[in-house]
C-alpha cells in the first residue's frame, strides 16, 4: 500500500518579463514552522529587552534610593546648621542687648562728670595710664574691625542673609559680628572702668579741694587788720594777732570756708559768739564775733554754706568777722589761702 505523499507548497518567484521564473516547493510542516520558530526568536527578543530593562530601573531605583538618602543627610546637617546659627544669632541679640546697657551706663557716666566738671571746672583729668589704657582698647578695636567683611555688616546684610537662608552667609555674619561685639564689649568695659575710676579721683580731688579752706567766708573783701604781730587796739601794746579781721555790714552772712564739720559753738568774752569747723589736713577754721550762729555742733557743711550772720560781739570795736586758720593746732596767715584780697 502506497503512502501518501506530504503535499507540498509552491512558491514562484517571477523577477521580471524577460528574467526566467524560479520555483520553490515547501512542505505543509515548514509553512507552519517557520512562523513558529519565528514567533518564539521575537517573543525571546522581548522577554531579553524586558529583562534587560527591569535590570536598568532595579539600577536606578538604587541609585534613586542613594540619592534620596544622601539629600535627606544633607538636608538634616542642614537643619542643625541653622539650629546652630539661631542659637548663634540669639547669643549676639543678648551681646547687643547686654552693650546696649553699658552704653547706657556709660552715658549716666558721662553725664556725672559733665555736672561734676561744670561745677568744679576741667581742671581734674584722668592720668596718663587710664587715658593710654583706652587709647589702646580704642587702638585694638579698630584694627579688629577694619576688615571689609565686618564693617560692611549692616542691617541690609542680616536682612538678606536671614531671608535668603544661605547657611554660610549665615555663619560669615554670626562669626564676623561676634568678633565685633567682643571687640565693642571689651572696649565699652575699659571705657566704664576708665570713667569710673576717674569720676572716683576727680570726687576725691573734690572733696581734698573742698575741704581746702580757699572760700572767702564773707561778702567783703575788705581786711582791717593782718595776721601777726600788731598794736591791740584796746590795750595799745604790741601782740600777736592769730587771724584777720574782714569789715562788713552788721548781719552780712557768713560762708564756711571749706567742707568740714562743725565741732564747736559757743559765746566767749573775748571771741564772741563763735564757730569752729574741722576740714580734712589736720586744718580748722574759726570765725568770730558773729551777731548769730545758724550752724549746730556736728553739721555737715560745705563750701560756700551759710553758717552765721557776721556782727560785733565779744571784745570787739565793730562789725567785722575774726576769721583764723589752724594747722595742726598752730594759727597760720589765712591770706596764703584766701584769693581775691583787697587791703587798706
Amino acid at each position: 500500500m502506497k503512502r501518501a505523499r506530504n503535499p507540498k507548497w509552491s512558491f514562484v518567484v517571477m523577477r521580471g518579463a524577460d528574467k526566467t521564473v524560479k520555483q520553490f516547493h515547501v512542505s505543509k510542516r515548514s509553512v507552519v514552522v517557520i512562523p513558529t520558530v519565528a514567533v518564539l526568536a521575537v517573543s525571546g527578543w522581548i522577554a531579553s529587552l524586558q529583562m534587560q530593562a527591569t535590570d536598568e530601573i532595579d539600577g536606578l531605583e538604587e541609585q534613586l534610593s542613594n540619592q534620596t538618602a544622601q539629600f535627606t543627610q544633607t538636608v538634616s546637617g542642614k537643619d542643625e546648621a541653622i539650629v546652630s546659627l539661631q542659637q548663634e544669632l540669639l547669643q549676639l541679640s543678648r551681646q547687643a542687648q547686654e552693650i546696649k546697657q553699658k552704653l547706657i551706663e556709660l552715658q549716666e557716666l558721662e553725664n556725672k562728670l559733665k555736672q561734676f566738671i561744670e561745677k568744679y571746672g576741667s581742671g581734674i583729668a584722668p592720668s596718663s595710664g587710664e587715658v593710654n589704657g583706652v587709647e589702646k582698647e580704642v587702638s585694638t578695636l579698630s584694627g579688629t574691625t577694619s576688615s571689609p567683611s565686618s564693617t560692611n555688616l549692616s542691617r541690609t546684610s542680616y536682612s538678606s542673609a536671614l531671608m535668603g537662608g544661605n547657611a554660610r552667609q549665615l555663619a560669615s555674619l554670626a562669626q564676623y559680628t561676634g568678633l565685633d561685639l567682643q571687640a565693642l564689649s571689651g572696649m565699652v568695659d575699659a571705657m566704664e572702668i576708665s570713667m569710673e575710676q576717674t569720676l572716683r579721683h576727680a570726687q576725691a580731688r573734690r572733696e581734698t579741694v573742698d575741704g581746702y579752706p580757699s572760700g572767702w567766708p564773707t561778702r567783703s573783701r575788705q581786711l582791717t587788720s593782718g595776721f601777726g604781730y600788731r598794736k591791740d587796739p584796746f590795750s595799745g601794746k604790741t601782740a600777736f594777732h592769730a587771724g584777720i579781721d574782714i569789715t562788713g555790714k552788721l548781719g552780712d552772712p557768713v560762708f564756711s570756708a571749706a567742707e568740714g564739720t562743725v565741732t564747736e559753738t559757743g559765746i566767749d568774752g573775748v571771741f564772741g559768739k563763735y564757730i569752729v569747723i574741722e576740714h580734712l589736713g589736720g586744718l580748722k577754721t574759726t570765725y568770730m564775733h558773729l551777731k548769730q550762729i545758724e550752724a549746730k555742733e556736728g553739721d555737715l557743711v560745705v563750701r560756700g554754706e551759710k553758717i552765721g550772720l557776721l556782727g560785733s560781739s565779744g571784745r570787739s570795736t565793730g562789725p567785722h568777722l575774726h576769721f583764723q586758720i589752724l594747722q595742726q593746732s598752730e594759727p597760720v596767715n589765712p591770706l596764703k589761702y584766701l584769693a581775691l584780697v583787697k587791703e587798706n
